[in-house]
């Protein structure tokens, strides 16, 4: 006996058994939003300007690690769920979305942080990297934004199945 899913018809021959493509394609936009997480996660977070110089620093050197692993299991989960025709592994998606959108928030809420992190790899005391960065202006750069507009994706793509699938 086989479980509805995407593109199966209901026994009644009306539509398709728990919302059918229409899951397909949230999942698939939940996919998207992982990719951009997982591009996003290597450019550059935050730009610090001084006296007329300027740095990037990118999403690698700090939390960027995490929300490439959460992109990726963004994009893994949304795809399973569409090959394996469940949308509960789809709407799971919205999970690994979430921990993305708490780093992209972490990260805009307090631009200092990545930059610090960055100085205190290179060598520099906490104090040293505190008052250093605090002479600099910084500022959230593109691939931070890349991040947070696929986590957010990801994340409402999640809910949009989880919701078609209580149908």
């Amino acid at each position: 006996m086989t479980t509805p899913g995407y593109g199966v018809q209901n026994p009644s021959g009306q539509g398709h058994a728990l919302g059918g493509q229409e899951h397909a394609n949230f999942s698939y936009a939940g996919a998207a939003g992982g990719l951009l997480v997982l591009i996003g996660s290597f450019l550059a977070w935050v730009k610090a300007e001084a006296g007329g110089e300027s740095e990037t620093v990118k999403g690698m050197d700090g939390d960027g690690v995490f929300t490439l692993i959460a992109g990726i299991a963004a994009i893994a989960l949304f795809l399973a769920g569409v090959f394996m025709q469940k949308a509960i592994v789809s709407a799971i998606g919205a999970a690994p979305g979430v921990i993305a959108l708490i780093f992209a928030v972490l990260n805009f809420a307090d631009t200092e942080r990545l930059v610090k992190a960055k100085l205190e790899d290179d060598g520099a005391s906490s104090s040293q990297a505190e008052k250093f960065a605090s002479q600099l202006d910084i500022s959230a750069s593109f691939g931070l934004y890349i991040v947070l507009i696929g986590a957010l994706v990801a994340t409402v793509a999640g809910v949009l199945v989880f919701l078609k699938a209580r149908r």
